[in-house]
């Protein structure tokens, strides 16, 4: 398989999320390092050691952090490409803890981009939208508080998508590729080109953040680090924008970037389109108790279990240092923490509808 773009060979093995990965992206796009000195504020309720702990880089993060707190608001959203795993669960969890802490809170339910992206059936992504939007209210967000949305009825993103249209170039979505997307393509997953029906779900992804501009002075994006292009995309298009516009780019848009899961039996990450990858609502309860209890890597950083637990709501700050010894250990506590968890992720499961 080559690259349609460049003649290249498409890579087809996995890029795996490493401290090597990490350390290129931090040093390549002028993120913070992943180091304990990497956060050194409190945001939404978490201080900076916890931060440094559940969240792997940010980027010009501490400008939202001293916007008024009405000026400003985090988003997330999800490509519904299949019934949620267990990272998607652990991100709606990330934003019910910061909306608990005050922050004005949105979450995006891509429909229009599995439409697109995934070639999804459209009736397929409306039942979709509608059982993540009750997904994560079971999980606790607050649609009331905050913003829980589908895109295919929110016109004023679909109208400043065209209006962001004018700013693009070419080189600006060959530069938005995913780092696994030749993983992905090799699977027949997503297109292996840059097609324009995957470069209207990016174009709307954009046009997703620099809507929330609009009204707020201050733009948090929280996403995986393998999606950091998507928010240079958008800031790219943006200072594009010249007196012709008639929408505004002169907002901050920050990102905060969570690590990523390690996917079980050797997949990069967790994948709703990749079976064995991870953990999700439609796996067996039996099935889940048996992936959870059979990891034994005993170093933390690559132990699909204890990533997850790390990044769900599943217990303390402090309890989570105890459990990263513990998992180094391999020690009966360890074993017994994943009983317990075990029975966590079957709980969450039970919540999606």
């Amino acid at each position: 398989m080559t690259d349609a773009r460049r003649g290249e060979p498409v890579l087809s093995e996995p890029v795996l999320f490493s401290e090597d990965y990490y350390h290129k992206i931090i040093k390549e796009f002028g993120y913070s390092p992943f180091d304990l000195q990497r956060f050194d504020f409190s945001l939404g309720g978490l201080s900076q050691e916890e931060l440094n702990l559940r969240y792997l880089c940010h980027h010009a993060a501490d400008l939202y952090a001293v916007a008024p707190a009405a000026n400003r608001i985090i988003t997330t959203g999800f490509g519904m490409s299949g019934s949620p795993h267990m990272a998607t669960a652990s991100h709606i969890m990330k934003m019910v803890r910061l909306q608990g802490a005050g922050e004005k809170c949105q979450i995006v339910l891509g429909d229009l981009d599995a439409y697109n992206g995934r070639v999804r059936p459209y009736s397929y992504t409306e039942e979709l939208a509608d059982r993540f939007r009750i997904f994560s209210e079971r999980l606790g967000f607050d649609g009331e508080k905050g913003i829980l949305r589908n895109q295919r009825d929110h016109a004023e993103a679909l109208t400043n998508m065209y209006l962001l249209g004018r700013y693009t170039q070419e080189s600006d979505f060959l530069a938005a590729e995913e780092d696994n997307h030749g993983y992905y393509a090799a699977r027949g997953i997503v297109d292996e080109s840059m097609t324009f029906r995957r470069r209207l779900s990016l174009a709307l992804m954009a046009s997703d953040f620099v809507t929330l501009g609009q009204t707020y002075d201050a733009v948090l994006v929280l996403l995986g680090v393998d999606e950091h292009k998507y928010v240079r995309f958008a800031q790219e298009v943006t200072r594009r924008f010249d007196g012709d516009a008639p929408i505004r780019g002169d907002f901050t848009l920050s990102a905060l970037y969570a690590r990523l899961n390690s996917g079980f039996n050797g997949h990069p990450k967790f994948s709703k389109s990749i079976p064995g990858s991870g953990i999700s609502v439609e796996t067996p309860s039996e099935e889940i108790s048996r992936m959870v209890q059979e990891d034994d890597c005993r170093e933390p950083a690559l132990s699909p279990v204890f990533q997850l637990m790390h990044q769900m709501t599943y217990c303390s700050y402090e309890d989570l240092l105890r459990i990263n010894h513990d998992c180094a250990e391999n020690n009966e506590r360890w074993n017994s923490e994943k009983k317990k968890f075990s029975d966590f992720l079957v709980h969450v499961k039970e919540l999606w509808p």
